[in-house]
């Protein structure tokens, strides 16, 4: 089997009820031209946020492209994912591999707020004003 854009999971089901627990990290992007190994640059890649979930009985790490403002939900608030995808890579360890899965999204929002919401407003505030732009002769 190949997902090459991940598995898109039915949120409700997979996750139940989804509880903001707060910023776990800042993911930057290494340069590989540096060293050995690369070093890490001042670029954000993305934000790592702490989730509790009711089906997963835990704590789940959701990752956010680092386009989206910083998440600052009240603790413990309920939130819902826009758009989330599950990936998986294999990370080799002598005659063993361990399977990593990484849960991304394209946005967390309070719980009830609706991503049409969201998303119209994203567009509206890209949109130009009529009359705008190139006039035709």
């Amino acid at each position: 089997m190949n997902f090459k854009s991940g598995i898109a999971p039915i949120s409700k089901d997979t996750f139940g009820t989804l509880i903001f627990m707060g910023l776990e990290r800042e993911k930057f992007y290494f340069d590989r031209t540096k060293g050995e190994r690369g070093e890490r640059t001042d670029i954000l890649e993305a934000r790592i946020y702490n989730l509790g979930s009711s089906i997963q009985k835990g704590q789940i790490e959701v990752t956010i492209p680092d386009y989206i403002d910083l998440k600052e939900f009240e603790f413990m608030s309920e939130v819902e994912l826009v758009h989330p995808r599950i990936t998986a890579r294999a990370q080799a360890n002598g005659n063993f591999a361990n399977v990593i899965y990484t849960l991304t999204a394209e946005d967390i929002l309070p719980a009830g707020q609706s991503q049409k919401t969201t998303l119209e407003k994203k567009q509206h505030d890209t949109k130009e004003p009529v009359g705008a732009g190139a006039e035709k002769k």
